[in-house]
This record gives C-alpha cells, structure tokens and sequence, in this order.
C-alpha cells in the first residue's frame, strides 16, 4: 500500500498498489486481449475498483458508452484508490464525452457536484482558495456539460505568428546542436511556438522516430489540424497510441484514457473507423 493520502473526509487514505498477477493481466488487455477481462473476476472482492477502471476504460475504446459511463460513475467516491490525481481527471473527462453522446449528461451532472461537495467536506480551505485539482476540474467538466463549454487546450488557443521564423534563425537563437536528439526535441518546440505550422510538422516527420514525449504528439497534432490535414493528424495518433506513453499513472491505464483530454482527439475517438485504427496502434 502506499500511504499518507488523505480521503476526502479527512481521514487516512492509502492508494491501492496492485500485485505483480494483476499487473499482468492488464498488460495483457493493454495488448488486445479481450479474453483476459474474466482474469479480473478473481480479484472483484479485493480490487473492486481497479476492476471497474479496467472495463470503464476498455468499453470507451470500444464505443459502448452506456457501460462505460454506468462503470465510471461508480468509481466516483473511490478516487483516491489511485496514486495520481491525473486517472480521476481522465475519466471523468471520459465519462462527459460521452454521456453527452447518450443523453446521460443530469447523472454526470450530479455526480460531478456530489464530488465536489465531498471535496468541500474534506478540503474546504483548498477548494474555496481554488487550489484543490479536482474540484476545480469538476467545475470545468460542468461547464462542458452545462454550457458546451470546452476545457481550455492548446489547440483552441493555438495562432501561429504572422511572421513566423525559421528553423535556421531559431537553432541559431538558441545555440542548438540539431545532431543531439534534445536539441532537436527543443527545436520542434520551438518551432511549434515561434515558427510555422508547415515548418513544425516538416520538422516533426524528420525526427518522429525518436523517443518523443507527449507535448511533441499534442504540438504536431494541433498543427496538421491548424493545416485541414486530418488523415496525418490520426497518424500522428496513432504513433502516439503505439508509444504508451499514456498508460505511466497506473496499471489500470489500458487505454489511453488521457486522449479524451484533449478536444481535438474527440472526433477520432467517437468515429469506428479512426477508432480501430487507434485501437491497432495500441495492441501494435
């Protein structure tokens, strides 16, 4: 167990480590298999939880919005079983796309303002200084579902300057050496930043093979879209999804519940065809 996390009541709470044969099982799913879900049957009693994650997150890659959003609204008292606050915020981020694709979006409501009065219980300082995570992600996600009000992304907010700089003034600015790969990790920043979209995404299929974090998806992504390009920005998806990169916060992470995050992913992640493609890169 991992302890010294506080419930939402105040009280001692310890997130739940999980053991090496769980462990396993969900690499497994991660990987595709699909018959490796009943190996969770003999962890229900012990791991209810984690076993709800699983499923939740397999059935949004699969479309089945119902089951999925049914499933998260039962994790929403036992967040804090998990280590880091991102799993909650991605579910839950999950579970407003798509009850809005089913008509459930008054028991998402509800369900977002009892996490927040829970929050309040245990938390109050934090939440009324607005430095407690969730419970300002719960106001978020509430306007999304209120107001059709989109979290705030990079993409929404992305304008390339009108007089954009090149790829040689900026390695020139910043004294870059383009043979070592964090140099050229920051080059692509900086280009995304300060330089064209044509030019970021130019640089980004030169360097796309090496071991890039998520920013650099996220950044490539939201400039072949800026570019109408969307067959390259499922590509830069499904690379990725292939990466796992996504699935750092916990074992239970066998889809990459992160990418519902991100609102430009959403098209991608509602549509069958894009939908399987991902679901390919993932198993890969």
């Amino acid at each position: 167990m991992i302890t010294g996390i506080l419930s939402r009541r105040g009280k001692p709470m310890e997130a739940i480590k999980l053991p090496k044969k769980y462990r396993d099982i969900c690499e497994e799913i991660k990987n595709g298999s699909y018959e490796s879900l009943a190996k969770l049957n003999a962890f229900e009693e012990k791991f209810p939880h984690q076993n709800l994650a699983v499923k939740a997150g397999v059935e949004f890659f699969d479309r089945k919005y119902e089951e999925a959003v049914g499933h998260t609204l039962l994790l929403m008292p036992f967040w804090d079983e998990w280590y880091y606050s991102n799993v909650a915020n991605e579910y839950m981020m999950a579970m407003c796309f798509a009850s809005k694709k089913i008509g459930r979006e008054a028991e998402v409501i509800s369900a977002l303002q009892e996490e927040q009065s829970r929050l309040m219980e245990a938390e109050e300082e934090k939440c009324l200084k607005g430095s407690c995570q969730r419970y300002n992600y719960c106001k978020i996600l509430l306007n999304y579902l209120q107001q059709d009000i989109l979290p705030e992304s990079r993409a929404t907010n992305y304008q390339p300057l009108k007089v954009p700089k090149t790829a040689s003034e900026l390695i020139a600015e910043g004294k870059l050496n383009t043979e070592k790969d964090f140099d050229q990790k920051k080059l692509l920043n900086l280009l995304f930043m300060k330089g064209s979209p044509e030019n970021t995404v130019d640089y980004y299929e030169r360097i796309k093979d090496l071991n890039l974090g998520e920013l650099y998806y996220e950044q490539a992504c939201i400039c072949y879209q800026y570019l109408g390009q969307k067959d390259k920005v499922l590509e830069v998806i499904e690379r990725w999804a292939k990466s796992k990169l996504w699935d750092v916060a916990s074992p239970t992470q066998v889809r990459p519940m992160s990418f519902f995050m991100y609102p430009f992913m959403h098209e991608y992640l509602e549509n069958e065809e894009s939908l399987k493609r991902i679901r390919e890169a993932i198993f890969g």
